[in-house]
């Protein structure tokens, strides 16, 4: 028995095991009479390195790294450890055999006259399923706060004249008329299904989440002028009386009948504005441009237009989809982190790695992740919604 696991984990560590190996390595680290053997195979094999270093010093990231997904009896391939030193694969092959054999790791240090070292880890926590419910909110001009995961079809609040209204097919709209300016901000949060509602005039707003927009329940004057944080997309009624403008801090988006999408998160490096529809012109206070179909804005401190914009992708969210056109790690956790409402932390640099692909927004937290494993990006999954990316 010692031989065959020793036999089974040199396979695992040169990644020439098959999947009935596999099992069969697994089902050895469920045994406990085996530990012993296990961590002395662990132990020959990093003799062999002479490496000076602890196993210890090895990151929490590279011994968490798991091989199976959350049902231990699928089919499952084992998931690529990234190409490093003979050493570190030593150290994370160690810790996965023992995680999935024992509902914790052991990591032991290696060097002659050191006593060995137990550290016990908790099991990752329950996989995080896409947004199930819409749980935004819509604040009142006098301060209220309307939760409308909870509230049922019909009149939801009465401001003056003005009556919010929770359609049969969940979209709020506003009805009724008002003599003067009154505020209401919808928000989206991270974690929350996208939000559409119908403005005073007849235009629609979506909210993704992470997102907000302030508006008056009723245009009065020479325009029809809201506030975005986060991204909205907008479908504009036609008025030419009344300029229809979308403005966030210093930059304003001005239209008078069109379909666009604004993505004006705080924690992206420019604001952009991509035209579907009609035409919009962009003013961030020190430049003036104007867009025509197709194209899109990047805001900073210039005004950058780019043609042939890839539509279907800036408007994946609002259609149930992630698409990634070669994006970073950086671009597509900030995606992921408002969408399950994650905490992300990076240990160590930042992963190279480029995306390219679509991936269902139904999906689990757990299944998009495998996929992006897939690609050799590791993560760690702790309890309270944190993720650490692991360094290449």
């Amino acid at each position: 028995m010692p031989n065959r696991l020793k036999e089974l984990f040199e396979r695992f560590l040169d990644r020439n095991i098959s999947p009935d190996e596999e099992k069969e390595l697994m089902g050895m680290a469920l045994e406990s009479g085996l530990q012993d053997e296990l961590r002395q195979v662990i132990n020959d094999a990093w003799q062999h390195t002479g490496e000076d270093e602890d196993i210890t010093d090895v990151k929490a990231g590279e011994l968490m790294q798991r091989i199976f997904s959350e049902n231990p009896e699928s089919d499952n391939k084992l998931v690529p450890i990234h190409k490093r030193t003979r050493w570190r694969s030593i150290a994370a092959a160690a810790a996965i055999v023992i995680a999935i054999g024992a509902g914790a790791y052991y990591a032991i240090t290696h060097k002659p006259g050191k006593p060995a070292e137990t550290v016990i880890v908790p099991e990752p926590p329950e996989d995080i399923k896409s947004p199930q419910t819409n749980r935004a909110t819509i604040t009142m001009a006098g301060g209220k706060t309307v939760y409308l995961d909870s509230a049922v079809n019909g009149t939801l609040a009465v401001q003056g004249k003005m009556q919010v209204i929770r359609l049969d097919d969940g979209q709020i709209a506003y009805r009724g008329s008002a003599k003067e300016l009154i505020y209401n901000t919808l928000t989206n949060p991270r974690g929350s299904k996208v939000i559409n509602m119908t403005l005073s005039d007849g235009s629609q707003v979506w909210l993704n989440a992470g997102s907000s927009v302030t508006y008056p329940v009723a245009f009065i004057g020479n325009e029809r002028k809201v506030s975005v944080t986060g991204e909205a997309y907008f479908e504009v009624a036609h008025d030419v009386t009344k300029p229809f403008i979308v403005s966030k801090g210093d930059l304003q988006v001005q239209v008078l009948g069109t379909r666009f999408n604004i993505n004006a998160y705080d924690d992206e490096n420019d604001t952009r504005i991509t035209l579907l529809q009609g035409s919009v012109k962009v003013n961030n206070g020190k430049k003036e441009s104007m867009l025509q179909p197709g194209q899109q804005a990047q805001v900073t401190s210039a005004i950058k237009i780019i043609s042939n914009t890839d539509v279907d992708q800036v408007m994946a969210w609002k259609n149930g989809l992630f698409v990634f056109d070669r994006a970073g790690i950086q671009d597509v956790m900030r995606q992921l982190a408002r969408w399950y409402d994650l905490d992300v932390h990076y240990a160590g640099d930042v992963p190279k790695g480029k995306f390219k692909g679509e991936i269902s927004r139904d999906l689990s937290l757990s299944q998009v992740l495998n996929g992006l494993t897939a690609t050799r990006i590791h993560f760690i999954m702790e309890s309270g919604n944190r993720i650490t990316i692991l360094p290449e």
